[in-house]
């Protein structure tokens, strides 16, 4: 029986933990998907999916990186055009990440809510207690709040 569990990176390709299958280089079992276009005359619509080590891949861009440190730093000026962050598409997915963080109490949310203005502490320096604390607080004021209503 294969159990498959999938997780999502950065580059939003998918990982797959696949427990019987694994790696003969790492001896990993996370496999990053790829899907190909394999078009052939008689199904001119294939694709096929191709399973790639996430260990070894990672190994591979490192060594790449560290023999070619002028492409490597670069390479995502390069890659991303002028103002890709500017567009209106991104400012409004930002806001909406936003707003789903505040309206969910989530601990990036919360984080920011404690740090306020205080310039002098980090994000990892927030212990957990804390931000807990910090969402009964905040849950109770919402609370609050509609019940003066």
């Amino acid at each position: 029986m294969i159990i498959v569990v999938l997780h999502y990176i950065s580059n939003f390709m998918p990982t797959i933990d696949i427990p019987d299958k694994i790696c003969s280089h790492c001896g990993g079992t996370k496999w990053r998907t790829e899907l190909r276009k394999k078009p052939t005359k008689a199904n001119p619509d294939k694709t096929v999916i191709r399973y790639r080590c996430t260990i070894g891949g990672k190994e591979r861009y490192d060594r790449w990186a560290e023999n070619n440190p002028g492409k490597w730093k670069s390479y995502p000026k390069q890659k991303r055009p002028a103002g890709y962050y500017k567009t209106p598409k991104r400012k409004e997915q930002a806001r909406l990440k936003t707003k789903r963080e505040r309206d969910n109490l989530e601990d990036n949310f919360i984080k920011r809510t404690i740090m306020g203005n205080l310039k002098d502490i980090s994000r990892s320096e927030i212990p957990q207690k804390l931000i807990d604390i910090k969402r009964k607080q905040l849950l109770l004021t919402r609370q609050l709040k509609q019940l003066t209503k």
